[in-house]
Order: structure tokens, then C-alpha cells, then sequence
């Protein structure tokens, strides 16, 4: 089987990392890269730093999806090989891009996890990319709260293979739904077992006497790779419960990332104020308020559809606590100090010119809020100071 990940920045080096040590050498891991010159010097293992551990990978194979006409630059190794296994970690704005550079290598027996900042991007995608659902590969979505970044000082840390991992936290993850109605999430439903011991189970996906194995192999292969990975700490969970981890973790970027952005500081710092507490409580509120909306209608689509009785159904439509106002504040909090080592990726982007994920952080709340007609305007400032910083090169000026 042939993984792949795409993005190696932390989350992407942490990811190739376990996966490397967990799966046997006769899968092989190729690390994507964009350009020749990045493939050419990028590092042939990586060191993972833990509290006091520190754990090396090596044996990967390196690839890139766009060509040069610079000779000079060297070549790095291309190919047309189809990709079984394809791990996003890359940033949200260059996804659609560089799926549509790999799109010829991607079949509907392939299997798209994406582990990334914002939301969204499964929508572009498909309305994009894999707009035929009977060509569309299998997708899973995941969610990351590990906290990891690499040091400012090469000298001290062996060079830029090598990631500091401070926070060690977990992934969860779920299988998008299957379009031919196959139940990947039986196992949390079986009333045979106790509530308790109910898991989701590889035999759902497919088992090798399953007539549509070949359909379903790199979907299993890529689950049961990820819970292989013991320190990346997966969990298989319901569409459900990563939905509402995804939901709750926009809210964080969206109040910390922007921030420190604007204000040029490590996430640690973004909270010395109590102004920048109260504006994040705003955010906060704005994000809570949309979300419920959104819940509530989902939920009256849902029920006219099935034509269910709505006396059985009461409470269904509530925000979970989680996604409350006050939870997600605290949440923005913890996280801000929890990383507090750490430059955020849409400062980083800032200072590199590059096109930052405010499109997909409160640009996607402020379209919410748009669609449920809610007001945001807090995230509708914030999105709007994000987009005139990125236009103003004040870093080159000063």
C-alpha cells in the first residue's frame, strides 16, 4: 500500500513520523512536496522531541507535483503511480490547488484524510474536484490537538527535521459517509453489545471475503494505520463527535490565530490584555450563536425529510455544551497558553507573504452567519482587519 502526505510542515511531520514507525517498510510513506528545490533539500528523517524522549523516522520517499524550468535546481523524483492513501496536512487555501495537480493519481478506490486548520474544504472539493460522487474517493475527516512546532534555533535542535512536541494530545477521526449506503459506524450502534463497549470495527469497512474489497482496502488499511500509530493517540469516532471537535476548533483559530497575527505576537502572549479577552468572549458569543442556528436547522430539514414526529425528538436541536459561549472562551484560553512557545500559522503566513486561512476560519463563520441570518460582526471586523494586514507590507517596511 502507498501512503501519502501532503504538507509537511508540524502536524504533517508529526503525522509521516508514527505513521513510519508504526507500519511495516513494505508500505511506503512518500512525502509531496510542490516544487523541486523544496523536495531537493528536504530532510531525509525527522526527530520527534516529547518531554524528555526524542524518537527518529527515516526511510521515506520524496516526490513533487509541480515542475521547474530551472535546470540549475536539481530534479526531484515525479511519478503518475496511483496514491492509495492520501494524509492533507497542507494549508487550507493551497488544497484545492494541489489536489487538482493529483487528481490524475486519485481513483475512487483512494482514501483523502483531511487534517487541517479551518472549514470548508471538503465542500470545495467536491464542488470542484470530485463534483461525480460515484468517482469521489473515500474521505475522513480528522481533528488534531497535539501541539507541536519546530524551534527558531537550528543550532540547538539538529536542524529543521527536528519538531518539538510540548503538548501531547490526540486525533479524532470519522469516515464520511459511504455513498452506497455501507454503515462504517455500525459498531457504536450494536445492540448485542453493552453501551459501553460499543467500537467502531475495521469488519465494517470491508473484510478480504467482502465482493467489494478492492473498493474498501485503502479505506480500512489508512484506519487501521492511523489507531496503529499509538502516540498520535487516534480515536475512531461518529461523524457526530468529530463534527462538533471540528466546530469547536475553528472557534479557537478563529479567535487566536487572527490575533496574534494583527498584533505580531506568539500565542502565549495574545491574552496579556484583558481587551483582547473581551474581544475573544465576542468572537466567542458570535460562533456560538451561528452554530446554533445552523443545528436548529439542520435539524427541521432533517425532521421534514423523515417526517418524524417532533414529540419524540425534543432537546434534539440543542447546542451541545461544548459549543456554548463561556466553554469555547475558556477553550481559547487554555489552548493560547497550552502553545504558548508557538508563532501561529497565520502569523508565519503573514511574514512570508503567503495567502493566509482567514477564508476558512471567520470567513467561513461570517458565511454562516450570512446563511442563518445572524449578525457577526466582530468576526466580520476581524476577517476584514486580517485581509488589509495581509495587503500591507508593513513587515518588509519595517
Amino acid at each position: 500500500m502507498r501512503f501519502h502526505v501532503l504538507g509537511i510542515g508540524p502536524l504533517g511531520s508529526l503525522v509521516a513520523h508514527h505513521l513510519r514507525r508504526a507500519i511495516p517498510p513494505t508500505h511506503s510513506i512518500t512525502l509531496l512536496y510542490n516544487k523541486p528545490r523544496t523536495a531537493r533539500h528536504a530532510p531525509q528523517s525527522f526527530h520527534i522531541q516529547t518531554g524528555g524522549s526524542l524518537t527518529a523516522s527515516s526511510g521515506f520517499l520524496h516526490e513533487t507535483f509541480e515542475t521547474s524550468d530551472n535546470k540549475d535546481l536539481g530534479t526531484a523524483a515525479q511519478s503518475n503511480e496511483s496514491i492509495d492513501s492520501l494524509f492533507v496536512t497542507t494549508r487550507a487555501p493551497s488544497t484545492l490547488h494541489t489536489i487538482r495537480k493529483l487528481y490524475p493519481r486519485l481513483s475512487p478506490n483512494s482514501t483523502i484524510v483531511l487534517v487541517q486548520n479551518g472549514l470548508g474544504v471538503y465542500e470545495e472539493l467536491i464542488q470542484n474536484v470530485f463534483r461525480n460522487p460515484q468517482e469521489r474517493p473515500h474521505f475522513i475527516f480528522a481533528s488534531s490537538t497535539h501541539a507541536m512546532f519546530f524551534p527558531s534555533s537550528s543550532a540547538l535542535f539538529g536542524g529543521r527535521s527536528t519538531l518539538l512536541h510540548p503538548e501531547v494530545g490526540h486525533v479524532e477521526f470519522a469516515i464520511v459517509p459511504d455513498l452506497y449506503g455501507r454503515n462504517f459506524e455500525a459498531g457504536f450502534l450494536d445492540e448485542n453489545v453493552h453501551a459501553s463497549e460499543r467500537r467502531a470495527r475495521l469488519s465494517d469497512i470491508t473484510t478480504p471475503e467482502d465482493p467489494q474489497f478492492e473498493r474498501y482496502q485503502s479505506l480500512r488499511n489508512t484506519v487501521a494505520a492511523l489507531l496503529l500509530a499509538e502516540p498520535l493517540n487516534a480515536h475512531w469516532k461518529s461523524l457526530a463527535t468529530v463534527q462538533l471537535a471540528l466546530r469547536r476548533k475553528l472557534v479557537v483559530q478563529s479567535v487566536i490565530h487572527p490575533l496574534t497575527a494583527i498584533m505580531g505576537c506568539r500565542n502565549g502572549d495574545v491574552f496579556s490584555s484583558e481587551n483582547a479577552v473581551r474581544i475573544a468572549a465576542r468572537l466567542c458569543r458570535e460562533a456560538s450563536d451561528v452554530y446554533g442556528a445552523q443545528i436548529r436547522e439542520e435539524t427541521k430539514a432533517w425532521l421534514a425529510a423523515s417526517d418524524s414526529d417532533m414529540g419524540g425528538l425534543l432537546g434534539i436541536a440543542r447546542l451541545p455544551r461544548a459549543l456554548d459561549a463561556q466553554s469555547l472562551t475558556r477553550e481559547c484560553l487554555r489552548i493560547s497558553q497550552t502553545s504558548q512557545g508557538a508563532v501561529s500559522n497565520m502569523l508565519s503566513a503573514l511574514r512570508a507573504g503567503k495567502r493566509t486561512e482567514i477564508d476558512y476560519l471567520n470567513g467561513y463563520l461570517v458565511k454562516l452567519g450570512k446563511t442563518y441570518d445572524v449578525p457577526m460582526p466582530a468576526n466580520a471586523t476581524i476577517y476584514n482587519l486580517v485581509r488589509m494586514r495581509s495587503a500591507l507590507p508593513i513587515d518588509q517596511i519595517l
